[in-house]
């Protein structure tokens, strides 16, 4: 298996912005931004808490909207399958699934999710194509959409179609997944932060909502909607990637030690996948599915209490905000909710589900933000990385919901585990904490690969395809061919260019650079002030200083003349191709081609 990634951009629209103050050292600021039809707010936040001076700023947006109604998708399709097609209080008579009918519409939904992430991951090389084009957007949507109409024909037809319902959903949000992943992983950590903690706060209250405030089947209805909704979304995040648009170019994914990589990172998905899934289960099943109004506003009361902290610990920083940091405040946490989980019913009740609540908004988040962020920050390729993460994190999920607690209680409706079993969990949580790999870990699995072995051979190989559409010339001679001196001087030009790309390449690996830092970097070298490169990247002037910053740092210079000089040292050999000189020369070649047509009509 190669680890390859398939390089997106995203272009911001323009925006209006109103300076705001926000105490404690926050800063503000607000605009709308226009998605499909509609203008969808968002907020900037900058943690100024850097000892150089620069920002942490995160960017709240279209992220937030899309990805939490996949969530709300994903957790109804899972938990609450049994009260969104339920029609027994207006059709006294109507039948309605079983509690073996919905067990199996979950354990077919993650072992096919943990199923087909692996081979998405396995298989990342060999159609890679597909899993950046838009038809698996639509995929993701159309599998979706008909998983969960089936569910209400499950009571009429039977088991077999519990199977094949959890299975098809399964397919899609392993899709989804994959291309969340991308999108998420071409944004900085803050903006990481924010979108996923909101997201999942979003897909939690919407739960509550089409489970309890929508009567059935109109919230079944609306449930099938939703991966098509947030497949509208998707497409607009998923935009035509640079090879085609000729901008900034590819920069290879690095490459790590396969092996050592898939134990050092597998393994721990799976055990904090076994405690994420006994919280999950215990929220799902026992909490949100409560028709009590109080326990309903402590489950808001918890969601917004969960933005907080995870935002706070963001502040709290005072050096480089990575995964690291968020664990060591999620995780006490995460073991508080574990702790209280046998708690339920008794007179704490509501603090147990306060706690419990907040918990797992909390995992859900800690993990999305742990893959998202291991993607941007050693430009790996977020599908491989989503894929053998998200797919271990399923299994290890299936495996506590087949073996932990009594599938139901007394009351005949929830899972509640014991006290033994509760210790036993959280003794799980703090050793998959353990087992995590560290910034440095990650750093010994990398292998750096030279630029010609980048892994995106078929997207090369059409390139080169299209270069000697757009190059070719008569041979032999033949003094018609248009040739001149300027023509030559111009491709010598576009061979300096790719020798510049491969000089980038060659100082990001060696520095580790993350995939936006090296965009940055690029700009930087081509003596680009940090003016053009907030324009041209989109980003508040505070995150191109912070990214400028960072870069200075890891290559333990000072200024822009010291990053020119560096890369006139870094001289590599002028034989090595490169994908930048590859799509200069197309376009070189094409824009007069187009041009010369015009001129004819």
């Amino acid at each position: 298996m190669k680890i390859t990634y398939y390089e997106f951009g995203y272009t911001h629209s323009s925006r209006i912005r109103t300076n705001g103050l926000i105490p404690n050292g926050f800063r503000g600021a607000g605009g709308v931004r226009s998605i499909m039809a509609a203008n969808f707010p968002h907020i900037t936040i900058s943690f100024a808490h850097n000892r150089d001076g620069s920002d942490a700023t995160g960017e709240l947006n279209t992220l937030t909207l899309g990805f939490g109604l996949f969530l709300t998708w994903a957790y109804v399709s899972i938990f609450g399958s049994q009260a969104i097609f339920d029609t027994s209080s207006v059709i006294s008579d109507a039948p309605i699934l079983s509690m073996q009918q919905t067990s199996l519409i979950a354990i077919a939904y993650m072992a096919m999710s943990g199923l087909a992430l692996l081979f998405i991951g396995v298989t990342n090389q060999k159609f890679l194509k597909f899993y950046v084009s838009k038809w698996a957007t639509i995929a993701t949507a159309v599998l979706g959409a008909i998983g969960t109409v089936l569910i209400a024909a499950i009571p009429f037809v039977g088991t077999p179609l519990a199977i094949l319902s959890g299975a098809l959903m399964g397919v899609s949000a392993s899709l989804a997944m994959a291309l969340w992943g991308t999108c998420f992983a071409r944004y900085e950590f803050t903006t990481i932060i924010l979108n996923s903690i909101v997201a999942v706060v979003v897909g939690v209250l919407l739960y509550v909502g089409l489970t309890h405030w929508v009567i059935a089947p109109l919230s079944g209805i609306l449930t099938a909607i939703l991966p098509i909704a947030g497949s509208m979304i998707l497409w607009k995040l998923t935009p035509v990637p640079y090879y085609l648009r000729n901008e900034i170019p590819i920069f290879h994914p690095l490459a790590v030690r396969k092996t050592p990589f898939a134990l050092r990172f597998g393994l721990p998905a799976v055990i904090l996948g076994f405690s994420l899934g006994a919280v999950r289960r215990t929220a799902f099943t026992c909490l949100l599915p409560s028709s009590d109004l109080t326990t309903q506003l402590i489950v808001g009361l918890a969601a917004g209490i969960s933005v907080l902290v995870i935002v706070f610990a963001v502040a709290a920083a005072r050096d480089e905000s990575h995964w690291d940091s968020i664990f060591r405040v999620v995780i006490p946490i995460v073991a508080a909710a574990i702790f209280f989980i046998p708690q339920l019913g008794t007179e704490l009740n509501l603090l147990s589900c306060f706690i419990i609540a907040g918990g797992v908004i909390c995992f859900e988040a800690l993990v999305w933000i742990f893959y998202s962020d291991l993607a941007q920050e050693f430009r790996l390729s977020p599908i491989d990385v989503f894929g053998l993460g998200r797919g271990m994190l399923a299994f290890g999920a299936l495996i506590s919901y087949l073996t932990l607690g009594d599938p139901a209680s007394a009351a005949g409706v929830t899972p509640i585990y014991t006290t033994e079993q509760s210790f036993f969990l959280m003794l799980i949580l703090v050793i998959g904490y353990a087992l995590l790999p560290r910034k440095r870990d990650i750093r010994r699995l990398l292998m750096p690969i030279p630029p010609h072995k980048d892994g995106t051979d078929h997207i090369r190989k059409s390139i080169e395809d299209r270069v000697e559409g757009a190059t070719a010339k008569p041979a032999d001679g033949d003094n018609n061919s248009g040739e001149s001196p300027a023509a030559n001087s111009e491709d010598d030009s576009l061979h300096t260019k790719g020798r510049f790309h491969t000089k980038c390449e060659e100082i990001a690996d060696r520095y580790l650079l993350s995939r936006r830092e090296t965009e940055v970097m690029f700009l930087l070298a081509k003596g680009h002030n940090a003016a053009f490169i907030q324009d041209k990247l989109c980003i508040s002037k505070s995150t191109a200083k912070t990214h400028i910053n960072h870069i200075y740092r890891k290559l333990d210079i000072h200024t822009q003349q010291e990053l020119l000089n560096m890369m006139e040292e870094e001289e590599p050999e002028p034989q090595v191709s490169s994908l930048s000189a590859k799509l200069g020369t197309v376009s070189h070649h094409m824009k007069p081609a187009a041009s010369s047509k015009r001129a004819k009509r």
